[in-house]
């Protein structure tokens, strides 16, 4: 991975100050790196999705703030883009001619970001959102090695400078409990040091129903106030976003909260394989490394699969893991 070489020290008074600008004030702001984290199946996709819909057709988010009309790139390893962010994006109401996906599978390797940083000077999007960015991370790199991370992070932060585009990435929760929210994201700590907002996305603690999007950085504006939302119409296959208003709660509410304790490591590990296999056989090396990612040790993985009855079949060279009804 290679950036553009820069000055190594530079006079201040040859630097034009600059005014933030945002996509969503105080969450998301252009030219900058933004963290979207939370636990698996809370409903951070369909955020995403929702923050898509709306640049592109130019709608509006909470507290009225307008969006002008722009153009999204939504790269998402975990969604298929026929058969769920298509179907998504149109509940919505969605403009899909202002979205561009990945056509084929993309790794952030060196020739990756060269491809993304090609993409995003050709079609500049205001909005790029990355889910979750440890799937893109090249086979055989430690995602808990700073260097490794610093680096990825710092070319993603030059294409969010290049196409003065809002970076959004998604990342998930790790099983330890912290008494700082910061502490919370999978991987090494050079992630939420590299970005200039975050927010984590949870369950209300008295309504699991409704979704609670929680500030927990804010380096370069007052922190947000929490806004809520329902996901609705996933019984009949056309889910959609609905915005419930703004909470009083904070972040320090839902770290003092006891009511909620987080998911065994068998627990979380078994609703990974279920919502990662329900769309159908995965090869076992892609499975492995994204349990890794969400911090899933390989003997916790192992018995979740027993537990599961997850069922092994070779395809080729590779073997394939599916849930039972998909044999």
């Amino acid at each position: 991975m290679t950036s553009k070489k820069k000055e190594l020290f530079i006079d201040l008074d040859t630097i034009d100050p600059k005014e933030v600008d945002w996509l969503w004030e105080p969450f998301i702001p252009f030219s900058m790196i933004t963290i979207m984290e939370g636990d698996p199946g809370v409903g951070k996709s369909f955020l995403a999705m929702q923050l898509a819909v709306q640049v592109s057709i130019g709608g509006e988010l909470p507290d009225g703030q307008k969006v002008g009309r722009g153009r999204v790139l939504y790269l998402s390893a975990e969604d298929d883009a026929a058969y769920t962010i298509r179907p998504r994006i149109d509940a919505m109401g969605g403009d899909p001619t202002r979205i561009r996906v990945q056509g084929d599978f993309l790794s952030l390797d060196d020739e990756g970001l060269k491809a993304l940083m090609r993409e995003v000077k050709r079609k500049p999007p205001d909005l790029l959102i990355l889910d979750p960015l440890y799937a893109y991370i090249p086979a055989g790199q430690d995602i808990y090695k700073p260097n490794v991370i610093r680096q990825l992070l710092s070319f993603l932060k030059d294409i969010a400078e290049a196409g003065e585009t809002a970076v959004v990435i998604i990342r998930h929760l790790t099983k330890a409990k912290h008494s700082k929210a910061i502490y919370q994201g999978g991987g090494s700590m050079d992630v939420i040091g590299a970005a200039r907002s975050a927010f984590l996305v949870c369950e209300h603690p008295n309504d699991s129903s409704t979704k609670l999007i929680v500030h927990i950085k804010h380096n370069i504006a007052v922190r947000g106030q929490t806004q809520s939302y329902e996901i609705v119409g996933e019984d009949c296959g056309r889910a959609s976003l609905n915005w419930l208003g703004p909470s009083d709660i904070t972040i320090d509410d839902l770290i003092s909260f006891e009511g909620a304790p987080r998911m065994s490591a068998l627990d979380e590990a078994t609703q990974f394989l279920r919502v990662f296999l329900k769309s159908g056989p995965e090869p076992s090396a892609k499975v492995e490394k994204e349990a890794a990612a969400r911090d899933i040790a390989p003997k916790t993985l192992e018995r979740a699969r027993r537990a599961l009855g997850v069922r092994s079949k070779k395809k080729g060279k590779g073997w394939f893991l599916s849930l039972p009804d998909e044999e």
